[in-house]
């Protein structure tokens, strides 16, 4: 990113919950069923506060919403509007491409690799060193 360019607050906290795992487990589960605090402290077996910590850092910025739901008792449901929805849609096709096109990346050079190992440009050891490096980083991005 360029030194001049002035990266907006919201930016910055929309990357600190994607960071963390817990608040990523949360917008799962909110994308896929609207969730009280207790369904989602029993589902994350973590304790009350720190899932109501997680969904207020949601909450300030809009990620998610919470409406009120007074029967029988008073509650508080948890969903993602549709923007949230947009946005987490929007986050996963980019991961998407960028899996695909490193994938597609580390292809063409190893195969290059295997070229120039092939017509004795490249060193068996060079060659086998790539091919461990491409393997290692595409195994993690299963």
């Amino acid at each position: 990113m360029p030194s001049n360019t002035t990266v907006s607050p919201v930016i910055d906290v929309i990357y600190s919950i994607f960071r963390d795992g817990t608040r990523r487990k949360i917008l799962s589960l909110l994308s896929s069923m609207k969730l009280t605090a207790d369904e989602l402290t029993n589902e994350l077996k973590i304790s009350r506060p720190a899932v109501e910590k997680h969904l207020k850092q949601m909450l300030d910025i809009g990620l998610i919403e919470r409406s009120a739901d007074t029967y029988p008792t008073l509650k508080y449901i948890y969903t993602i509007p549709t923007p949230g929805v947009e946005l987490l849609s929007n986050v996963q096709d980019a991961i998407d491409h960028f899996i695909t096109s490193l994938r597609d990346e580390y292809a063409r050079r190893l195969e290059n690799e295997e070229q120039k190992f092939l017509l004795g440009m490249s060193s068996k050891e060079r060659f086998e060193a790539i091919k461990g490096d491409y393997n290692s980083i595409l195994e993690k991005l299963k």
